[in-house]
């Protein structure tokens, strides 16, 4: 694993601190294809799975992998629409209009940015401990001949 001050210097260099794939990856953990997929859906709203698999070229059961670590984060959100909802909203004629699909959209972004916040205060307070704790280890240490 790559230490934090690595990281940080990599970014810097790179000048991609600031690209939303790299945000969504070290605050989220997401790989690229759900970073794509939540950019995507950030942009466009009630999106089905086929018309992400056209656009991102990828296999639908990728698509719907990804689509449901989103959910499971809390950051996208699935809802059932008809056939014929779903083509009047995309201003589509749609021949066999019955039936109902899944429809995706981002949450609001200002949800998906206190929930970032909070993520990252939540990090950053565990980590105020561990350092403020860091001599209990080196306890564990003396007496066990082993980082705890």
């Amino acid at each position: 694993m790559e230490s934090i001050s690595d990281q940080l210097k990599n970014m810097l260099e790179d000048k991609n601190i600031y690209r939303s794939g790299n945000l969504f990856k070290c605050i989220l953990g997401l790989n690229e294809l759900e970073s794509t997929i939540f950019s995507f859906l950030l942009r466009n709203k009630k999106v089905c799975t086929e018309e992400l698999s056209n656009a991102l070229n990828k296999d639908r059961s990728s698509i719907q992998r990804a689509l449901q670590n989103l959910i499971e984060l809390k950051i996208i959100k699935r809802e059932s629409m008809s056939r014929k909802e779903f083509f009047e909203f995309k201003g589509k004629n749609d021949i066999n209009k019955r039936g109902y699909l899944y429809v995706y959209s981002a949450k609001d972004l200002g949800f998906v940015k206190k929930q970032f916040r909070e993520l990252l205060d939540k990090w950053y307070n565990s980590m105020i401990n561990y350092i403020g704790n860091l001599d209990s280890t080196f306890d564990c240490y003396k007496n066990e001949g082993r980082l705890c």
